[in-house]
């Protein structure tokens, strides 16, 4: 491998790894509650019982796609969006810098 392939390597590398870092932005309309499990399709925020749309997402601290399944025996606080049907359609797990935000 030459220099002109190392470089370019690494910049790309550097790249992908600044994306990443990239702060997530929440649309104005999304709502912060906290989070626990129920039986799928359904969760819990702040105590009540509500439907995921069928295709809600709900994304991690590190922004990735998570299945409602693996939420059980955990709280977590989040901000989340309603559609127009009243489901609950995209839910996001807050890091500690998120929550130190105001909303």
């Amino acid at each position: 491998m030459n220099t002109r392939h190392f470089l370019i390597c690494l910049m790309l590398m550097l790249t992908a790894v600044t994306a990443f870092a990239a702060p997530r932005t929440f649309p104005s309309t999304a709502l912060r509650g906290t989070l626990s499990a129920a039986v799928h399709p359904q969760i819990k925020i702040d105590g009540q019982i509500k439907t995921l749309s069928p295709g809600a997402k709900i994304l991690s601290k590190q922004n990735t796609i998570i299945m409602s399944t693996s939420l059980m025996d955990n709280s977590y606080t989040v901000n989340y969006t309603v559609d127009r049907q009243g489901y609950v359609d995209k839910v996001w797990i807050l890091t500690d810098e998120e929550l130190a935000k105001s909303q």
